[in-house]
């Protein structure tokens, strides 16, 4: 069966993406594009510029390569935990550690003793 490289590119594109927690339009922002740009290279509908692809891989933070990959990104992440890491994965190191300190003790009563 053949696959269109458009489509392929566009859903490896939206998988990165959802790993990240990240809509559209944070992803457009992030690689300086129009969110509807994103939802149209998403579904295969437009052909990129190798410099378009250079962009979202940097906003995504992965080799343009790795998109070009038959292989999709698998997430285990629930929804919600993709969202939090979303926020989190372009924080300063120091700034993740608060936010992790803040949500241990917020979660303190529901972790098993000694959880961590």
């Amino acid at each position: 069966m053949k696959t269109d490289i458009y489509s392929a590119l566009g859903n490896a594109i939206r998988a990165h993406r959802k790993v990240r927690g990240w809509s559209q339009e944070e992803l457009g922002e992030r690689a300086g594009l129009h969110p509807s740009y994103i939802g149209q290279i998403e579904r295969g509908t437009k052909k990129i510029s190798l410099v378009t692809l250079h962009k979202i891989s940097a906003a995504l933070k992965v080799k343009m390569s790795d998109l070009l990959q038959e292989k999709l990104p698998v997430s285990k992440a629930s929804e919600w935990e993709a969202r939090i890491m979303g926020i989190l994965r372009d924080k300063p190191e120091g700034l993740q550690k608060r936010t992790y300190i803040i949500l241990r003790e917020a979660m303190r009563p529901y972790l098993k003793k000694g959880g961590k």
